[in-house]
């Protein structure tokens, strides 16, 4: 109960993962008992991060350390890893700036279009100044998500999700994407073909 209890005040990422790397224990403890933070999908963003820097930091010597230029360092996130994560329904744009302070190379960002109601929420891969390929659009008021593969200016819709829990999967090239099948809220599932 008392590992529970300080296990709730842990608010940052880094910090949750950091305690479920040096006690397990604790860590299972935290995922099985639901805690908001260890459930959340950045929780496994800031996992797999945890890990590289740990795989990572024993191959680099003192030396190179400090040869090192004082640039932007590369990224230990990847393009794949911030791409699972925003097509992650649980995602939230609230924590962009976390992953723009742990990976400056390579992290999402966000931009509202749209006059007061009619708001929409263009994710997209940044990296360092320059913005990338579009992940996600949302529309704020309904609740409705379009999610992108593909590189900057060939992204093509891959799957689109209702409020009302209706998942959309398409296929196809850009402009000519075709729905192949349906999840509704029921649970039953539409293919299509053609």
């Amino acid at each position: 109960e008392l590992h529970l209890r300080i296990l709730e005040g842990v608010d940052d990422f880094s910090d949750c993962t950091a305690f479920s790397l040096a006690s397990p224990r604790l860590g299972l403890l935290a995922l099985r008992s639901g805690l908001p933070r260890f459930k959340d999908p950045l929780f496994a963003v800031a996992m797999r991060l945890q890990l590289a820097q740990r795989v990572a930091a024993p191959r680099r010597s003192r030396r190179l350390a400090a040869s090192a230029p004082a640039a932007i360092p590369p990224s230990p996130l990847t393009e794949a890893i911030l791409r699972k994560y925003a097509a992650d329904r649980r995602a939230s744009a609230d924590h962009f700036p976390w992953l723009a302070r742990v990976s400056p190379a390579l992290c999402l960002s966000s931009e509202l279009d749209g006059p007061g109601d009619n708001r929409i929420a263009n994710w997209r891969l940044q990296r360092g100044d320059e913005s990338g390929a579009r992940l996600r659009v949302g529309l704020l008021r309904c609740g409705f998500a379009m999610f992108f593969e593909g590189e900057r200016g060939a992204e093509r819709r891959v799957r689109a999700v209702s409020a009302d829990g209706t998942v959309v999967h398409l296929k196809g090239e850009r402009g000519a994407e075709r729905n192949v099948r349906t999840e509704l809220p029921d649970g039953s599932v539409a293919y299509y073909e053609g």
